[in-house]
């Protein structure tokens, strides 16, 4: 069962091995340090152009779910060095940026609470955009960057809390100059979740009775959790990876947002980036969905960006079988990226 659900880190938080990972940088950077939800040290690289002799813009990357670090890896296993190439892209065009690890793990592992009955707590999903609400405002007050042109690029689960923090930003009168969403769901977390399992057991060439079964089985979950944040005893083994103990107000909570709704209401400029070899967010399923719900803003300005023979983390693939983790991110996705955050974030530099 190990293999079923190998794809399904969409929107799930499971804790690996806490491990510092150092990344070989190929742009001026700076290690920096700063307080994130409810005072938590979090840790991350500020990278930054050849030239900053005025202010800059900037980027704040978010990474997808698991225990994925600032640059976009899981180590020891898995390793795309996605966020450190789009932060090298982003710095060789006159853009800094901020990438940092999440709570708990990796450089910001000594805050991992002792016992494991805080983790509930801890790893909740409003941390997670606060967090992520602070690393803008640490961005932002930065003297090399120009407070008033930061993007927010999220990938795949980081996508949805950009949009979050987004929406947070914009009632605050300081919403980003722009909104990157790479490879984000268009749809509530818990429906993509059943889809990856779908998907998964037919690969699998599971039974039909099988398939009744896990499919069953996780809307149960689910259900369990949505009425009350917390996840259920019998969880199916082959599920428990999926659902840790601990997982439940984190997802009662992200199970409630709405990605097609936020993108509606955010106000400015959006870019959605997505490979059409994608087999953990649905090219039709969710970019399409984030279009269509940008299409219903009265003053728009967004693109879509699918391209043929990229995966999940934006690399080059040649089926859809391929894991698509390792090597440069796709040229066309570096193109169409930096070209579109040049003309929205350098006017006024």
């Amino acid at each position: 069962m190990r293999r079923r659900f190998a794809v399904l880190v969409t929107g799930l938080l499971i804790l690996g091995r806490i491990a510092a990972v150092q990344a070989a940088e190929t742009t001026p950077s700076q290690q920096v340090r700063f307080a994130g939800a409810g005072g938590i040290a979090l840790a991350g690289t500020l990278a930054l152009p050849m030239d900053t002799t005025k202010p800059v813009p900037a980027v704040l990357l978010l990474q997808g779910s698991g225990p994925t670090d600032r640059d976009g890896n899981q180590p020891p296993a898995l390793r795309t060095d996605l966020l450190r190439q789009i932060a090298d892209l982003l710095a060789a065009r006159g853009i800094a940026s901020l990438r940092y690890d999440k709570r708990g793990m990796y450089a910001n592992a000594a805050s991992l609470p002792a016992d494991q009955k805080d983790y509930a707590e801890f790893f909740r999903w409003e941390n997670f955009v606060g967090d992520a609400l602070a690393a803008e405002a640490f961005l932002a007050g930065q003297a090399s960057v120009d407070a008033r042109r930061i993007a927010l690029l999220g990938h795949s689960e980081g996508g949805l809390i950009a949009l979050v923090a987004a929406q947070t930003l914009q009632q605050q009168g300081r919403p980003p100059a722009a909104l990157v969403l790479a490879a984000t769901p268009g749809r509530r977390i818990d429906q993509l979740i059943r889809d990856q399992i779908t998907r998964s057991l037919k690969a699998d060439k599971t039974t039909d009775k099988q398939r009744r079964f896990f499919l069953s089985a996780n809307d149960r979950v689910i259900k369990a959790i949505r009425m009350t944040g917390k996840v259920p005893d019998s969880v199916p083994p082959a599920l428990q990876p999926l659902y840790p103990f601990y997982i439940g107000p984190f997802m009662q909570a992200q199970f409630a947002v709405d990605p097609a709704a936020l993108a509606r209401d955010f106000a400015g400029p959006v870019l959605i980036l997505q490979g059409a070899s994608d087999v953990q967010v649905s090219p039709e399923k969710d970019a399409l969905a984030l279009d269509h719900a940008l299409l219903q803003r009265g003053r728009d300005d967004h693109a879509v960006f699918i391209v043929p023979g990229v995966s999940h983390n934006l690399k080059p693939v040649d089926t859809d079988s391929e894991p698509g983790f390792e090597g440069p991110v796709s040229d066309a996705i570096r193109d169409r990226l930096a070209e579109w955050l040049q003309a929205r974030l350098q006017a006024g530099g």
